[in-house]
């Protein structure tokens, strides 16, 4: 016999099954599960959130997690994601943009996990992030090649906080940010530990008539 289906709150507190009951869900599921909060905000700091079930997700944890997560329907009413030091990649970035269930998301939250360009590209490009307001993409190996996909994109137009510190921009990244059309709505911009030396691109920054809404400007 069917096991009932539990509520919100019964699945929280013990993570054995999600939805309709027709499946238990799998350790990484469960896991998943444990760390959304309020019904909106999922939330993995680390990958060793995983490891307290006794299972990983295996050599290529990045790239399943991102499986994982776009395909899971319990995020359907996700409007936080914050998932940071997971190793996601390139690939890890493709499948989340890939999803059809993280359709809600507004802020997006994917420090630490070696995206460099190539997984910056990917979601600049993510037409399912186009609501996405707050941006924190944080020690990714970002250059300027990744700036400029940031400024050019075409879906992150809502994005009014956009968080880059600790990757290498530099003074041309800076430059193609300073100029974004894309980027007008930022009132916050953190480019700390980006290596940007020149005072014509923090000037460019300071001064930008593309960047009027600009309130917080951390350049370090």
């Amino acid at each position: 016999m069917r096991k009932p289906i539990k509520n919100w709150e019964e699945l929280i507190n013990d993570g054995e099954q999600y939805g309709d009951g027709k499946a238990e869900l799998s350790p990484a599921e469960k896991t998943i599960v444990e760390c959304i909060k309020d019904k909106t905000v999922l939330k993995i700091q680390d990958r060793y959130a995983f490891s307290k079930t006794g299972q990983t997700l295996g050599e290529e944890h990045g790239r399943e997690l991102g499986k994982l997560l776009a395909g899971f329907s319990a995020l359907k009413t996700i409007s936080s994601l914050i998932v940071t030091h997971n190793d996601l990649g390139p690939e890890g970035a493709r499948r989340l943009s890939e999803s059809s269930i993280l359709t809600q998301i507004v802020y997006l939250h994917l420090g630490s996990n070696n995206l460099g360009d190539e997984g910056v590209k990917i979601l600049s490009q993510a037409r399912i992030f186009s609501n996405v307001e707050i941006l924190n993409l944080e020690c990714n190996g970002i250059t300027a090649e990744g700036a400029k996909a940031l400024a050019d994109s075409p879906v992150f137009a809502k994005v009014t906080s956009l968080n880059l510190v600790d990757n290498r921009v530099g003074d041309e990244g800076a430059m193609a940010i300073a100029n974004s059309d894309t980027l007008r709505n930022l009132t916050y911009l953190h480019l700390g530990g980006n290596r940007i030396k020149s005072e014509e691109a923090r000037a460019a920054l300071k001064n930008s008539p593309k960047l009027t809404r600009l309130q917080t400007l951390k350049i370090f």
